[in-house]
């Protein structure tokens, strides 16, 4: 049978159920037959049952000497997917359920991930809920861990189990192949040079564990980093200290939020992590609730689990904390390293995150009256760390008073720092200094 036969199960189901005829064409009614030889009828039953979780009452009829059946469903007191997508029927028409419907249906009852499906405990990789386990012993958050402990038990215990099935919680959280079941559950990681060019894309598939360690390695080998040896970080540690464009604590928060408080519901947008020149923005089809505001995040530290048992897990496994301080502990890691405050974003469209790596865009240094000249020095900065007056002369083609008038004018609007103690040595700096967005 074709998907389009188990969409149009799975719309009767979500809708008043329906009669499908198999054997009889569509456009003028004619009756084709169907071959009923080698069990066929049975397959097609279990077929239906193993895919949609349906029993459907099957007849068969003989027309003209040709055999027909006659598929019938219910309406389901519960919403039929079909490999991850839910289906209603509008008139005559199959189409897939909106976002909001989804939503709508299931904000009366149960959350996405709480929902059961026609999963295989096979589809559940124990390698790595024994890793899950190893990380939640290690975090001191789950009581009599057993590291034996039957992969089905430990589902029972997180709840990812329900009247015996398993659910999407479970499939997203520890599943081998999620996105055979939820194809948009992906997470992308590109690298753009400008809006329209990439230089890198990266699509992530597996479970959300195995997203999460996969990208943290693909982000880093996209953002810069340089070494600190200066003597107070050697006295720290007896060895050169990894500075990043960006604090890997305010990267890792970022990520885990984007993947445990995405809006499964909508299937229609991946999560998205976007690396520029000068900043990152993470995005997952999550937009904050009716009512909850960007304001009340950052002030007074709400918290919103759309995925509580997904939080729950990761909680547990010591990857996050709870009531909402993820947000809290990515303004106060940008903050340690004088970076601005994160640029923050819900619409229609779902949750933005922008971290970047100075304050200091071309539209900031216009506004504080910085000329062409010295714009170009601040660009030459971001990618080269220091620059000497020899080198801004060279850099824009000016004599040495012109460049150190230039200079001066910028350390005076806080832009440059200098640095060095005797002439010859003397170079400037990028000024750090937490702005807020800009």
């Amino acid at each position: 049978m074709s998907s389009t036969f188990y969409k149009l199960l799975s719309a009767f189901a979500n809708t008043a159920g329906g009669t499908a005829v198999l054997g009889v064409r569509d456009r003028d009614h004619a009756v084709t037959g169907i071959d009923l030889r080698n069990n066929a009828q049975k397959k097609l039953a279990d077929s239906i049952t193993s895919r949609l979780g349906l029993h459907p009452v099957i007849e068969t009829h003989e027309i003209d000497g040709k055999n027909i059946l006659i598929v019938t469903v219910e309406q389901s007191r519960t919403l039929v997917a079909y490999e991850g997508r839910y289906y209603t029927r509008v008139g005559d028409t199959t189409r897939e359920m909106l976002p909001d419907e989804l939503r709508g249906y299931f904000q009366e009852s149960i959350e996405w991930e709480s929902v059961t499906g026609t999963f295989d405990p096979d589809e559940i990789d124990a390698a790595s809920v024994r890793r899950f386990l190893a990380l939640a012993r290690k975090a001191g958050r789950l009581t009599a861990i057993d590291p034996d402990e039957p992969v089905e038990a430990v589902l029972r215990r997180l709840g990812l189990i329900r009247d015996g099935r398993i659910t999407n919680g479970a499939v997203v959280l520890f599943g081998t192949d999620p996105q055979r079941h939820f194809p948009n559950t992906i997470l992308r990681i590109g690298r753009f040079r400008r809006a329209d060019i990439i230089i890198g894309d990266h699509e992530i598939r597996g479970n959300l564990f195995a997203q999460f360690e996969e990208a943290e390695r693909t982000i880093k080998n996209y953002i810069g980093v340089r070494y600190d040896i200066s003597g107070e970080a050697m006295q720290e540690s007896f060895q050169r200290k990894e500075v990043w464009d960006y604090p890997l604590p305010a990267i890792r928060e970022a990520l885990l939020n984007a993947l445990i408080h995405r809006d499964y519901f909508n299937n229609t947008v991946q999560t998205q992590v976007r690396i520029f020149d000068d900043h990152i923005r993470f995005h997952n089809p999550g937009r904050l609730p009716e009512g909850v505001t960007i304001e009340m995040i950052l002030r007074e530290h709400y918290s919103y689990l759309r995925n509580p048992r997904i939080a729950d897990v990761f909680y547990r496994a010591g990857l996050v904390e709870r009531y909402g301080s993820g947000i809290e502990r990515i303004l106060r890691a940008l903050k340690e390293e004088n970076l601005p405050a994160p640029e923050i974003v819900s619409t229609p469209l779902g949750f933005t995150l922008t971290m970047r790596m100075s304050s200091f865009t071309d539209e900031y240094l216009q506004e504080i009256g910085l000329n062409e000249r010295q714009i170009a020095a601040v660009s030459y900065l971001k990618e080269h760390g220091t620059i000497t007056n020899g080198q801004y002369q060279e850099l824009n083609a000016v004599g040495a008073s012109t460049a150190l008038r230039d200079l001066h004018d910028m350390v005076a609007k806080h832009v440059l720092e200098r640095r060095g103690e005797s002439r010859r040595d003397m170079h400037y700096v990028l000024f750090r200094e937490t702005r807020g967005s800009p």
